[in-house]
């Protein structure tokens, strides 16, 4: 009997990590590796934690994901999103192990009226999504055979996301303002390892190569992203103080250093015709995550108390 395929991931404490452990762990040997076991700004530290290991496929989930910092510390988002992605592309190519590198909606400038296609341009206007695109192309141009998968506005359970935070403001405030010009596809972390598992460990055929997006169905602005988080929060049980968010725009939220694109919804035609996979609409994700997470399980003690 063959054994099952050996998987290291990257990043295993973070949201996509801990999906993933949990998921790929019902088909393969897992070998979660987090900050304490690899630091990616240390080119040694990947080498001395990979090149020993025996694995068939290895998924970079870890990465430099605040998009503001990235802007002001441009040398550290490149070392840890691209540099590092690089050298465990490279190290994968020597093994013979499919790598799967996890990218973003931020390598879109958003200019599109439309959902974007994998074989858009991209044209990042942040850091943050010129770093991550450059480790896309570090990856690609170490095996071709590598996999990457890009994702947008990603939550679940294990940590705290917009959900959450949205929810916790709706229950501590009467006024609430989101952006009503900014759209993309809010995406289970959940159903993204489902889809992860469905590209590299198919029997029938070798893991998936390329570039592949992975975001729940349909699509909302910002503003309607959180109406529907206090909508469902309410809905539960949770005591909110907002009913309704109003709409602004992305130049109201002088907080935010780096651009954003405002369009960044995705096309995932591609990965339902490798895999035979239909992703779900958001709404359906978002109202399991919210049934099942138990993340509102505290502001339901909070109106209690």
């Amino acid at each position: 009997m063959n054994r099952p395929p050996r998987i290291v991931i990257i990043g295993a404490a973070g949201r996509l990590g801990q999906a993933l452990q949990l998921r790929l762990s019902r088909d393969a040997s897992v070998i979660g590796l987090t900050r304490s076991d690899l630091d990616l700004t240390v080119p040694e530290s990947i080498r001395s934690a990979l090149e020993g290991l025996d694995f068939d496929r290895l998924i970079l989930p870890a990465a430099m994901t605040a998009v503001d910092p990235c802007e002001t510390d441009p040398e550290t988002a490149f070392a840890i999103n691209a540099v590092a992605p690089k050298l465990v592309a490279e190290i994968c190519a020597a093994k013979g192990a499919h790598m799967t590198y996890v990218s973003t909606d931020f390598v879109f400038d958003g200019a599109k009226p439309g959902a974007y296609d994998e074989d858009d341009a991209a044209e990042p206007i942040s850091v943050y999504g010129a770093s991550k695109l450059k480790g896309e192309t570090n990856v690609l141009e170490a095996d071709p055979g590598h996999l990457v998968v890009r994702v947008s506005w990603l939550y679940g359970p294990g940590k705290p996301a917009f959900p959450e935070w949205i929810v916790g403001k709706a229950c501590a405030e009467t006024d609430i303002a989101l952006p009503g010009d900014k759209t993309g596809s809010p995406t289970s972390s959940v159903d993204v390892a489902d889809w992860i598992a469905a590209l590299i460990l198919d029997p029938a055929r070798p893991p998936a190569a390329g570039i592949y997006h992975l975001c729940n169905s349909a699509s909302c602005t910002w503003r309607d992203w959180g109406q529907a988080c206090i909508d469902l929060a309410r809905e539960a049980g949770v005591l909110v103080m907002a009913e309704t968010i109003t709409a602004n725009t992305l130049a109201d939220i002088p907080a935010f250093l780096a651009p954003r694109p405002a369009n960044s919804v995705m096309n995932n035609a591609k990965l339902a015709a490798f895999t035979g996979v239909e992703p779900r609409p958001w709404r359906q994700a978002l109202q399991e995550h919210f049934a099942e997470s138990g993340c509102l399980d505290q502001y339901r003690a909070a109106a209690c108390g």
